[in-house]
């Protein structure tokens, strides 16, 4: 059937099952992540998640819109050794819980008490003495903090409103979640490219539309149900000891499905880098 005398519900429906195929395992790396994101001294927050996923998606639909060239030039095998990236957080995730239980367990006085340098303070007295005699009345002493910015304040107020804003969006936290998410993309950029390039541009678009609103619907699904109460509670407690696993687990997921290895013996063999 040609793109244009598609059906609206044939088009809508091509879209979600694209979606749904290719997203099905998300589901479980992103409830890993709000489990992680459940942790009360983690660095990873809810945000982080978000903006994390929708970046990683923006990149896979980047790369399945430039069309088959793309999948000449880098085949989609490659993406695959992405998985070594959750195997390795995985792996540094054990090791730092076998140091704190170590800690834990050899803790001593002075580990509790602290030892840190004691701070100094510049402190201005400033007197006040009797007209007649020159015979001080009065004493009062006020911390001067110390100031050594020269830029003015409505400057530093905008570079400290800018740093907020990026480090507020985008730090390594959410570069984690994104490499994870293309990591995980081999099957998205294998279905959406075809896809894309047999459609014209309005129905790119739809396309995009839609999946960017699964996105969000996969988003807010996982977060709710790992926020559900009794979920959350066990998220809490077995979180810091779950998630170094599942991570582990992801990335050997990644590697197995999308065929990486199988296409280096065959690139090594051939000599053919590009197609394998």
């Amino acid at each position: 059937m040609s793109k244009t005398k598609k059906s609206v519900g044939e088009f809508i429906g091509t879209a979600l099952i694209s979606f749904i195929a290719t997203n099905a395992d998300d589901l479980v790396i992103l409830m890993n992540f709000f489990t992680e994101a459940a942790i009360s001294n983690s660095l990873l927050k809810v945000r982080h998640v978000f903006i994390g996923q929708y970046l990683g998606f923006f990149i896979i639909l980047g790369i399945s819109l430039i069309g088959y060239g793309v999948s000449y030039a880098i085949p989609i095998q490659m993406l695959g050794f992405l998985g070594f990236f959750p195997i390795i957080l995985g792996i540094k995730g054990i090791v730092e819980i076998i140091i704190n239980l170590c800690i834990k367990f050899f803790l001593n006085v002075n580990d509790i008490i602290p030892n840190d340098d004691i701070s100094t303070i510049e402190l201005e007295t400033i007197r006040y003495r009797n007209g007649s005699t020159g015979e001080i009345i009065s004493e009062i002493t006020i911390q001067q903090p110390e100031n050594t910015n020269t830029d003015s304040p409505s400057t530093i107020q905008f570079k400290q409103k800018i740093i907020k804003i990026l480090s507020y969006c985008f730090n390594l936290q959410t570069l984690k979640i994104a490499s994870i998410t293309i990591a995980n993309s081999s099957d998205n950029v294998a279905i959406y490219t075809p896809l894309f390039a047999q459609a014209s541009k309005w129905q790119i678009g739809t396309y995009i539309g839609i999946f960017l609103v699964m996105v969000f619907v996969w988003l807010i699904f996982s977060y709710y149900f790992i926020n559900f109460r009794p979920i959350l509670s066990i998220a809490q407690k077995y979180a810091q000891y779950i998630v170094p696993v599942v991570f582990i687990g992801i990335g050997i997921y990644i590697i197995i499905t999308s065929d990486c290895f199988q296409w280096l013996e065959r690139a090594i063999k051939t000599k053919n880098f590009k197609n394998g």
